[in-house]
């Protein structure tokens, strides 16, 4: 019996794992896939700040350092938020993954790939490896298997179909502005937007996301004709984004969730490395002072609390735009930017963090014309 298995091998997993092998548990990891990093369904964009506070090093998985972002309204109404100074990082998800990787490898965790989790009852863990069935038993069990969370599925309540939307991208060349990201709301990307995110001035992820239902290909195409993009598509990939507002329990028993499995991702954005990360070492943390101590495991949950109230503005703010008619959106953009949203956001805005620079919108005059909008959120 394993003391610890943690299900998916994607940075979350293998930061939770390396954590707790650190502490000095046996842990082993287990992949349904054969190859760490492989398929590659992330937009690959993540925080500069976020990084730093979590003192991690990228390696070589950097393509790109971006300063910002301009924002476009269903009606062409456009946002430019640059700073001078690098804000995020688009990575090689391949090699980004291949950090946490060759870290959890070095530390002596035990790591099985293609070994899919097919049902968990209890500590019991019933795989699937090369047609065959496998039965594994561990005392501890940590879900980090993504949107399509089987661990989630066994051991916790279903989450309905409006905690998700579906993501579709393409890695294209063109001509691209390398040091801003794009988002465009449109009805080509309902319920959520579209991005262009450059690896560099001829090459970028270009992708949107919609509401499950929607065929997100001819909503691509259908983008990519009204913006009047000359791309070359390289190649493509589609993928559930996770999407719902935090607060649920992600301990049941002992099983834990964490990461895009929990649903701890950004609901502005989809964006969910940095906050998995952060909730990998909380949810380490809980289960190691379980096994050393016997604390409760539903300690992890109420240590999520500053982590789920960035969630959770992250989420009012999308459910917030997703209700406005397209020309309501286009007044709140033409308002803002009299406002002097651009400046102010240049100074104070952070990716992660909304609650930051919400706050800092009190003092400043300028801004006090947004207050409705903003506290209908907070």
């Amino acid at each position: 019996m394993s003391v610890v298995s943690v299900i998916g091998a994607g940075p979350v997993g293998l930061h939770c794992a390396s954590i707790l092998k650190e502490e000095g548990f046996e842990v082993s990891v287990f992949e349904e896939h054969g190859n760490i990093g492989r398929p590659v369904q992330c937009a690959g964009l993540i925080s500069k700040a976020g990084i730093e506070e979590l003192g991690l090093k990228l390696d070589d998985s950097v393509v790109n350092q971006v300063k910002g972002a301009k924002i476009f309204s269903p009606g062409g109404e456009s946002i430019t938020v640059e700073k001078k100074e690098t804000v995020a990082f688009v990575v090689d998800r391949f090699l980004f993954d291949q950090v946490f990787y060759k870290k959890a490898k070095r530390l002596g965790c035990d790591i099985h790939l293609n070994k899919k989790l097919i049902d968990l009852r209890g500590s019991n863990l019933f795989m699937e490896s090369s047609g065959h069935g496998e039965l594994h038993r561990s005392k501890i069990v940590i879900g980090a298997d993504g949107a399509h969370s089987v661990v989630r599925h066994s051991a916790f309540k279903r989450l309905d179909e409006n905690g998700f939307v579906q993501g579709f991208q393409a890695r294209a060349e063109g001509n691209f502005d390398k040091n801003l990201v794009e988002m465009h709301f449109g009805n080509f990307a309902p319920g959520f937007f579209a991005w262009v995110i450059p690896e560099s001035s001829t090459v970028a992820r270009v992708g949107l996301g919609a509401m499950l239902g929607e065929n997100t290909a001819e909503n691509f195409e259908r983008f990519i004709k009204e913006k009047g993009m000359e791309i070359k598509v390289l190649s493509k990939s589609s993928g559930l984004i996770p999407m719902a507002a935090p607060g649920s329990s992600l301990v049941a028993g002992t099983t834990l969730l964490v990461g895009d499995a929990a649903m701890q991702t950004k609901a502005t954005t989809g964006g969910g490395i940095v906050f998995g990360l952060k909730a990998a070492e909380v949810c380490a943390g809980a289960v190691a002072n379980h096994l050393k101590h016997q604390h409760s495991l539903n300690v992890y949950d109420k240590s999520l609390k500053d982590l789920n109230k960035e969630l959770l503005i992250h989420w009012k703010i999308h459910s917030y735009i997703k209700k406005m008619r397209p020309e309501h959106l286009d007044k709140l953009f033409a308002k803002a930017k009299n406002a002097g949203i651009e400046p102010f956001l240049e100074e104070h805005g952070d990716m992660d963090n909304p609650s930051r620079f919400m706050r800092k919108m009190l003092f400043k005059p300028k801004m006090w014309g947004l207050l409705p909008a903003a506290l209908r959120i907070v």
